[in-house]
């Protein structure tokens, strides 16, 4: 079951609802709070009001001027480097913590001057204010946003103000902030909780982490989706691009309609034009009968095309001419038929360049696939913060799918560790890193460094890949020239040409093996006190040949042996030499011949 979702977090920069009083609470943020939905835990994280059956945000109130508490007597005056230190914080170096700020909400007027017993009855901690604080061309709240702005352009800042809206909205749409909201408008809560979950850095359940790069694309992605233009993602392999354009469909108008799927990267050519648009009955070999495509089973929701960049010529005029007009054509057929799609398209590939040098991808259809814009999924290594999650979210669901494993927890190490790699393979590589770990290790309550080492180096190993010597396989043809030469000589009528042909394939493949067996050992080689170079390591080096993460050491000896003994040292260039020697050496050590043969 999943746990609740944790609340975003904003800060309030206010010089009223700020400020802190000497004794008690300050009663008008309270009122503030339960108006919004808003839980207050500006003093080390206490809550300090009251039970919300629907809270919206977890806030942080800081009053920008000093002192902070006032009293009658005290001069009050604003604090613009402390302000935009608080504000900038939240996303440096994890000084705000788990949570950091999700918006920043600015007042902007701040009274200053002297508090005295007049002004402090209006107000705890109150000054009587100066002519200048109520100026527009002065508002405190727009040179913190100006200060904020040159740090960090970022950070959605929201205005949240009982003053004139017309009197600034040049300014504050200049300086970049998300938006204004008139704080005793009837509306003002509503549209408060609408421009957060809209403006604001806020996580979602399905795409996991809470870095400032994910929580980026998420908040791009919820502003695109309210439109009906056509959106691109773009993101490497595995980054979960298809589940963000999922989450835009569920976030769009269109979240009660169909969202359809469809990779091109997976149709043959010659079939995805009938994927995309259906075809009529007889409309060529196979066509029993007629069939929709994925245009009109999406029609009044979304379509998500993955791998854009795959698409041929033709097909991309086609995309184009249904984008443009809405109407379409089954292969085969006259009938026109209107269709209401919005299309989401992905790629890993630079579809932007290839257009720009006119190779490969059509400019006007790009310029139509990212009508409404662009969103970029960072790759992991960009986002690690959010790797101890995303680890412990996906043994959770290896737990439950294996059906007999423990519910354990990762040790630190174990996190640390997974935090270090590059993940080539970006999300998609470490769920089948940590599943694994999990289906092969289901009687433990922790995952331990060690569940997913030889995981970690069989991936990087394959991410790498693994470089054939050169001195076994000069070139594919030659390796392989038994095992052509026995498949062009195969006719009936002329036995005696491929008559012993078996024997040349099986030469061949024999040689192929030996040149991964050997690829492997050196990608799996470990610097040690005694083999600076590296020394051999036969076992993990077997197990990620076969991907058989069970495999034992003398099964791993057997299968050098068998591997490695069809070359001859003679037969190989002085570096591999070296490495096949050392591997059968430490085959014959853990197997001696004479020994119990292991199957493998």
């Amino acid at each position: 079951m999943n746990s609740p979702q944790p609340l975003p977090r904003i800060l309030v920069i206010d010089d009223f609802f700020g400020r802190q009083v000497l004794q008690g609470v300050n009663q008008d943020r309270v009122v503030l709070c339960e108006k919004f939905g808003l839980v207050d835990v500006s003093s080390q994280g206490a809550v300090s009001t009251p039970l919300l059956e629907d809270p919206c945000a977890e806030a942080v109130f800081f009053r920008g001027q000093v002192p902070d508490p006032a009293k009658p007597g005290d001069s009050v005056r604003n604090d613009l480097p402390s302000s935009v230190e608080m504000a900038v914080r939240g996303w440096r170096d994890g000084e705000a913590g788990p949570r950091p700020w999700a918006m920043v909400v600015l007042d902007l007027m701040f009274y200053t001057g002297t508090v005295t017993d007049t002004s402090e009855c209006q107000g705890r901690g109150m000054p009587e204010g100066a002519p200048s604080d109520d100026r527009p061309d002065s508002y405190f709240g727009l040179q913190i946003l100006r200060g904020i702005r040159e740090i960090d352009p970022d950070l959605p800042v929201v205005i949240l103000s009982s003053k004139s809206r017309e009197d600034v909205s040049r300014t504050f749409s200049e300086l970049g902030a998300s938006g204004f909201i008139e704080r005793d408008s009837v509306d003002a809560a509503d549209r408060f909780r609408d421009h957060l979950s809209r403006h604001g850095l806020v996580p979602d359940r399905r795409l996991i982490g809470r870095s400032r790069a994910l929580l980026a694309a998420l908040r791009r992605a919820r502003l695109l989706a309210d439109g009906e233009g056509s959106i691109l993602i773009r993101g490497e392999p595995g980054v979960g691009k298809e589940l963000l354009a999922r989450f835009i469909h569920d976030s769009s108008r269109r979240a009660g309609g169909a969202f359809v799927v469809l990779s091109l990267a997976s149709v043959p050519r010659e079939l995805a034009e009938s994927e995309l648009f259906g075809h009529s009955k007889g409309a060529f070999t196979g066509a029993a009968a007629a069939r929709a495509g994925a245009f009109e089973a999406a029609s009044g929701g979304t379509l998500f095309l993955d791998e854009i960049g795959d698409a041929s010529a033709d097909l991309q005029a086609k995309m184009l001419r249904v984008l443009e007009s809405g109407v379409l054509q089954r292969v085969g057929s006259d009938e026109r038929l209107a269709v209401d799609v919005r299309v989401i398209s992905a790629t890993n590939i630079d579809i932007e360049d290839r257009a720009a040098r006119g190779e490969g991808f059509r400019a006007d259809l790009l310029a139509r696939l990212r009508q409404a814009g662009t969103v970029t999924l960072p790759p992991l290594r960009d986002r690690a913060e959010d790797i101890p999650q995303l680890a412990m979210h996906f043994v959770r669901m290896a737990e439950r799918t294996h059906g007999r494993a423990m519910a354990r927890e990762m040790l630190p190490e174990t996190s640390t560790l997974l935090c270090r790699q590059s993940w080539p393979g970006n999300v998609r590589e470490l769920r089948n890193c940590v599943s694994q770990a999990v289906y092969q290790h289901p009687d433990v309550e922790f995952l331990a460094p060690a569940h997913v080492q030889a995981l970690l180096e069989m991936d990087t190993a394959v991410s790498r890949g693994m470089h054939l010597p050169g001195s076994v396989l000069d070139s594919p043809e030659s390796a392989l020239s038994g095992l052509c030469a026995a498949m062009k000589a195969y006719r009936p009528e002329a036995a005696e040409e491929w008559s012993g042909a078996l024997a040349s394939a099986q030469a061949a493949s024999l040689r192929l093996c030996a040149a991964l067996a050997l690829a492997a050992i050196r990608h799996t080689k470990r610097p040690s006190v005694h083999h600076p170079a590296g020394e051999v390591l036969i076992h993990p080096a077997m197990k990620m040949l076969t991907g058989n993460a069970k495999l034992t050491a003398t099964q791993a000896a057997d299968l050098v042996k068998r591997l490695l003994g069809a070359v001859q040292p003679k037969d190989l260039a002085e570096s591999d030499r070296e490495d096949h020697a050392a591997a059968l050496a430490v085959a014959q050590r853990l197997r001696p011949v004479g020994s119990r043969k292991a199957g493998t």
